[in-house]
C-alpha cells in the first residue's frame, strides 16, 4: 500500500467515524472511558514514532475541553480528534497492531491525517496552554 492511498484511505476512516466521534464527545463517561483506553495502549508501544507521540497533546486538548478549561477549539476539531482516537485503540483496523512494526502504520497514518486537518487548532491549544502555564 503506497503513502497516498493509506493517507486516503485514513482520511475515510476518520470521515467514517465522525458520527460515533460526535456521540462520545457530549457524552462526559463515554470520553473518559476513550482518553483512559488511548493512554492505555500509548503504554504498551515501545517507539511509537513521531505521529504517535502526538497523542497526548489530544489528550490534553480533549480533557481541558471537558473540563470547560479550554473551549476555543471547533467541535469539528474534536470530532476529528475523537474519531481518531477512536481508531487508534480499535482492534480490528487495516493492519492489526498485533504484527509488530506494521502494525502501527495505520494509526500512524490517521493520527497524521487529523494532525494535518486540526494542526491550527491544536497549534492555537498549544500556545494557550503556555500562555496559562506563564501566568
Amino acid at each position: 500500500m503506497d503513502k497516498d492511498s493509506l493517507r486516503k484511505q485514513a482520511e475515510e476512516i476518520l470521515q467514517n467515524g465522525k458520527g460515533k466521534a460526535a456521540a462520545i464527545l457530549e457524552d462526559g463517561g463515554k470520553m473518559d472511558q476513550l482518553l483512559q483506553q488511548v493512554e492505555d495502549k500509548l503504554e504498551t508501544v515501545p517507539g511509537a514514532g513521531s505521529y504517535l507521540a502526538e497523542v497526548p497533546r489530544m489528550i490534553a486538548l480533549l480533557k481541558d475541553h471537558m473540563q470547560k478549561d479550554y473551549t476555543e477549539a471547533p467541535t469539528k476539531s474534536l470530532i476529528m480528534i475523537v474519531a481518531a482516537l477512536l481508531y487508534l485503540i480499535n482492534p480490528r483496523d487495516i493492519i492489526p497492531d498485533r504484527y509488530l512494526g506494521v502494525g502501527l502504520l495505520d494509526d500512524a497514518a490517521v493520527i497524521a491525517a487529523c494532525i494535518a486537518l486540526t494542526k491550527s487548532d491544536l497549534d492555537t491549544y498549544d500556545a494557550w496552554r503556555d500562555k496559562k502555564e506563564t501566568v
